[in-house]
């Protein structure tokens, strides 16, 4: 009888563990579920727009690609300019009831137009070109993908419960702050600005020593 007893206790047990494990897993993977699917995403965009470049190679996108200048605050302006569009684009699909669906064609085009830039220096300048796309695109392209992956979990977290609204017509129950949601979309445009400007910044200091 104790033996039973020992046995069932200890199946108990087990099954109680395999439930915390589970219960552990979803709780994480939900977590971290828009930023992965995020990653994913901006991975095929840079497949993409690698291969699309390889297969086309305009003299037009070359010339659009070609580093044109060192000048601080032009290269600030024309770095926030895109940056911040992005930004906003994501802030304005979290507003949207169809936001959420849709949101993570924003990371794929960022990818996209990263590959082409991305093989545009490896074809064009070799063994140079992956020493610059190391130096000055690779780690600020990480940096503002980040930025733009915590954003869209936000977006994407008010497009829902926005649609949830929608649904119940009872915005008392679904409870979206949307002075919360401000505050960390501020957040996030204050990052937009400072990778911006370390950007532009490191993009000067390096422009003489990474001779392209």
């Amino acid at each position: 009888m104790k033996d039973e007893d020992l046995f069932k206790e200890f199946n108990l047990e087990q099954s109680k563990k395999e439930k915390e494990r589970k219960i552990k897993f979803d709780f994480e993977f939900s977590d971290f579920k828009s930023v992965l699917y995020t990653g994913l995403f901006y991975l095929f965009g840079l497949f993409l727009g690698s291969y699309f470049y390889k297969i086309t190679q305009f003299e037009n996108i070359d010339k659009l690609l070609a580093p044109s200048s060192n000048d601080f605050l032009e290269l600030f302006i024309a770095n926030f300019c895109v940056y911040f569009s992005v930004f906003v684009l994501v802030v304005f699909l979290g507003f949207c009831l169809i936001g959420f669906p849709v949101v993570n064609a924003v990371p794929m085009t960022v990818g996209i137009f990263t590959g082409i830039k991305l093989a545009y220096y490896f074809v064009n300048y070799g063994v140079k070109g992956v020493g610059y796309s190391l130096i000055m695109i690779v780690p600020f392209s990480a940096l503002f993908v980040t930025v733009i992956a915590l954003t869209i979990e936000i977006s994407t977290n008010l497009s829902q419960n926005i649609m949830d609204c929608t649904k119940n017509a009872d915005l008392s129950e679904n409870n979206v702050d949307i002075k919360d949601y401000t505050k960390k979309y501020l957040i996030y445009a204050v990052l937009i600005l400072a990778v911006s400007a370390v950007n532009s910044v490191m993009t000067c200091l390096l422009y003489s020593v990474v001779t392209i």
